[in-house]
């Protein structure tokens, strides 16, 4: 026979999960979502520029949670070796999409990417959204 007690003891158990599973469930991302740093690897081409000629690159994204980031990258342009400060801005949506925009990097002016985070905000991916240009990086936290 279930007792009163044991009937109380379940529904607070109950209750206690229920009030978890709702403290689990993500709020919408805000550009707050990013900050902190975050580690990318992205690969592309600039076929505009020099046609042909692969990029990889490795580096940090430092996003500061009110909509600008900072960061550097090695690079390697066709066996060119680089290196380059990043600094731009970003905007994220509810949805956990938005966009990034470098800066005058080298001597391609500013770059637009199109961003992509994953619900945990822990890993992103972006993809560039200028004419004549193939490259996606993706980063994590």
């Amino acid at each position: 026979m279930i007792t009163k007690v044991v009937l109380w003891r379940m529904s607070m158990v109950l209750a206690a999960l229920a009030a978890s599973t709702g403290a689990q469930a993500q709020e919408p991302c805000n550009l707050g979502s990013l900050k902190g740093q975050y580690v990318f690897v992205g690969r592309g081409f600039i076929e505009a520029a020099e046609p042909g000629v692969q990029r990889v690159h490795y580096g940090i994204f430092v996003f500061d949670g009110a909509g600008k980031f900072s960061g550097k990258q090695s690079s390697s342009r066709g066996g060119k070796i680089g290196r380059e400060k990043l600094q731009g801005t970003y905007t994220l949506d509810a949805d956990c999409t938005g966009t990034m925009t470098f800066e005058s990097l080298l001597t391609y002016g500013q770059v637009h990417w199109d961003l992509y985070v994953t619900e945990d905000r822990k890993r992103g991916h972006i993809i560039r959204m200028d004419d004549g240009n193939m490259a996606v990086r993706s980063f994590e936290k």
